[in-house]
């Protein structure tokens, strides 16, 4: 089984489909968009595998992930689901700032 990494889209360059992302740890990094029919863009939180985009993110899975986390781990959680609720506060932030200068 392979695992996946969420980040959030920083930026896109859709004619090298390339995407700039974070993990989480403010370090820029490129990936490759290996995702069709779905467009990314600046803001969207997407799991990475092995340096490609595989798949995007809806809050609610977010918030599912976060809670199968809580339960499976408990205690041990912690880590990832404050990994996963900086993507989602940075995302909004994002989003709300794209929204602002459309």
């Amino acid at each position: 089984m392979c695992i996946g990494n969420p980040a959030i889209v920083l930026e896109t360059k859709p004619n090298e489909m390339i995407a700039v992302v974070d993990y989480g740890d403010g370090v820029r990094k490129e990936v490759l968009i290996g995702i069709g029919g779905e467009k990314v863009s600046s803001g969207d939180i997407v799991i990475v595998h092995a340096g490609v985009i595989i798949s995007k993110m809806s809050i609610e899975e977010i918030r599912e992930q976060i809670g199968f986390f809580q339960e499976l781990l408990s205690e041990d959680a912690k880590d990832i689901v404050d990994k996963y609720m900086a993507l989602l506060e940075k995302a909004g932030f994002m989003k709300k700032m794209a929204d602002k200068y459309e």
